[in-house]
């Protein structure tokens, strides 16, 4: 076959028998198209290249006319570039297609669109998104698996968040899993590219919420915890149940018991699990008291920055925790009866007793108490004046009551299971040293005294020492606040149950109380008895022999 090279105003190459054959440059008539390229019978068949007079342009094969086969397509208005199969001028088939801002999809196409199996990588500021999965008319439908870049979705998706699962018309619909980038996962189904239906969160703070959600939430949440509490007191039950829920009492050497429920709206109980929950215990907040205004001012300021901030509470006043342990065992035993303390006789350690006057003389028995009031007098008005020297000069005392507080373990977070967490016997332990709301309380009742020009009888000053004695071991007494609070963390659905507190008035335990944990035994006494008169026999026995 021989060619013959032809030029016109439209066509520059070679022909066969008055048809362009072989390779040629066509101009078509519009001025818009132009081809370069192979020809098979007039038509444009074989490798060729057509031009676009907006910068687009398709290089590739050709097929009696038309784009197909495999070639290279680009898009001027978009910048984006596909390279791949081609049927009849569209995309078809397998092929790749780079956007202008780098992103990237690799797969397969139908009539122009996306259709089947791919993988589509999309580039952000600072990470891409990868989906891999089934395609159907440009969007996610099927099977499929996304890796997240960054927070583009309603229900808070993030970079490292992953998904595997069903789509719908690009939207995460049916059955899957979502992995969080915290390490949350929830199982379940989605609709509407949001949690919906029946599923499970495994929450990355441990806690797990098994049951039905709606629009990204479960159907049913807590917003709030409840204590219940038991003071174990027997005789303390035996009583009328007291109006004010809010206040309770609780006793020196019983522990007691503190429950907490999970519940909504409706005060019913939300089955959660594994919701950390604290107990702390508060006791009233006493501002700093500072007589000079530009030292003691100073040095206030200095400790309210070392001390925890104070806690607000519904009862009118804040609250600084206070320490309260499960791990203590106190003895009722151990405290004195009120009886007792109101008697300083009953106790051989009291400094205010010592020898008297025996004579049968009227006059020297009066002599004796005007000596003693005089006496008791002098000592009140000097036990304010004192009071600053003693401080200093007993340093030794306070160091020898720092070493002989005992300090026991605080308690533990609990986690919540079926909506509950419960401890058991807590005391409240002794006040650590130099413990500044009891300081600042005293300090505060000795300016008041020191007002009202009061004296202390020698039974109070006698109570005074006694009561400092007891919270040696016991804690003083007076009001305390249990405070439950919600410490899951991260929260669950960025959300924090309400906090319950509890007005507790520490007391000491009821004398039938006493009675009762002193009761005689007597079947164990004789039993013992029994066991000695038996071992007399059997030694009386083995002297004989």
């Amino acid at each position: 076959m021989e060619l013959k090279l032809f030029r016109s105003n439209t066509y520059a190459g070679e022909k066969f028998r008055d048809k362009r054959n072989g390779h040629g440059i066509y101009q078509y008539e519009n001025k818009y198209f132009r081809y370069e390229g192979q020809w098979r019978n007039g038509t444009k068949h074989g490798h060729g290249k057509l031009q676009m007079a907006d910068g687009s342009y398709y290089e590739g094969t050709f097929s009696n006319g038309e784009i197909d086969g495999k070639g290279m397509r680009f898009f001027s208005q978009t910048g984006s570039k596909y390279t791949g199969q081609f049927v009849k001028g569209e995309l078809h088939g397998r092929g790749t297609m780079v956007y202008a801002d780098g992103s990237m999809y690799e797969g397969e196409w139908y009539r122009n669109r996306k259709h089947g199996y791919g993988i589509m990588k999309t580039l952000g500021s600072n990470s891409s998104e990868v989906y891999e999965g089934s395609y159907d008319k440009n969007m996610k439908h099927g099977v499929g698996t996304m890796m997240y870049a960054k927070k583009i979705r309603s229900d808070g998706c993030r970079n490292g968040d992953r998904y595997e699962g069903m789509w719908v018309n690009d939207m995460r619909e049916g059955r899957g899993i979502l992995y969080s980038n915290d390490g949350s996962v929830y199982e379940g189904n989605f609709q509407g590219d949001s949690f919906s239906g029946r599923g499970v969160m495994h929450h990355i703070s441990g806690l797990i919420y098994d049951g039905l959600w709606v629009n990204g939430f479960p159907e049913i949440m807590a917003t709030k915890l409840k204590i219940s509490f038991d003071n174990n007191s027997e005789i303390d039950k035996k009583k009328k149940s007291p109006k004010d829920k809010t206040k309770v009492s609780i006793f020196q050497g019983i522990g007691f018991t503190v429950s907490v429920e999970c519940l909504n709206e409706s005060n019913r109980v939300i089955l959660d699990q594994g919701r950390e929950i604290r107990l702390t215990v508060g006791f009233r907040y006493y501002p700093p008291v500072s007589d000079n205004e530009k030292e003691d001012a100073l040095f206030d300021m200095i400790e309210d920055d070392v001390e925890e901030k104070p806690i607000e509470t519904p009862f009118g006043y804040s609250v600084v925790p206070y320490p309260i342990t499960d791990q203590i065992n106190f003895s009722v035993e151990d405290i004195p009866d009120d009886d007792e303390q109101d008697d300083p006789s009953k106790s051989p350690t009291d400094p205010s007793q010592g020898p008297t006057a025996e004579s049968g003389d009227e006059s020297s028995d009066e002599k004796q108490e005007n000596t003693e009031n005089d006496k008791e007098e002098n000592s009140e008005e000097k036990d304010e004046e004192d009071k600053a020297e003693g401080d200093e000069n007993d340093e030794s005392p306070d160091m020898e009551k720092e070493n002989t507080v005992p300090q026991f373990p605080p308690i533990t977070t609990l986690r919540t299971k079926d909506g509950l967490c419960k401890w058991d016997d807590l005391h409240l332990t002794p006040a650590p040293p130099k413990y500044r709301p009891f300081e600042r309380m005293e300090e505060q009742e000795r300016l008041k005294s020191q007002s009202k020009n009061r004296s202390r009888s020698k039974v109070d000053k006698f109570r005074m020492k006694k009561q400092k004695a007891l919270e040696e071991k016991f804690a003083k007494l007076g009001e305390y606040i249990l405070i439950v609070e919600d410490v899951t963390n991260p929260p669950f659905m960025n959300r924090r149950l309400e906090p319950d507190f509890l007005l507790m008035k520490l007391k000491q335990p009821p004398k039938e109380f006493k009675r009762e944990s002193k009761k005689w035994d007597t079947s164990s006494h004789i039993k013992a008895s029994m066991r000695v008169k038996e071992d007399e026999i059997l030694s009386k026995k083995h002297l004989k022999d």
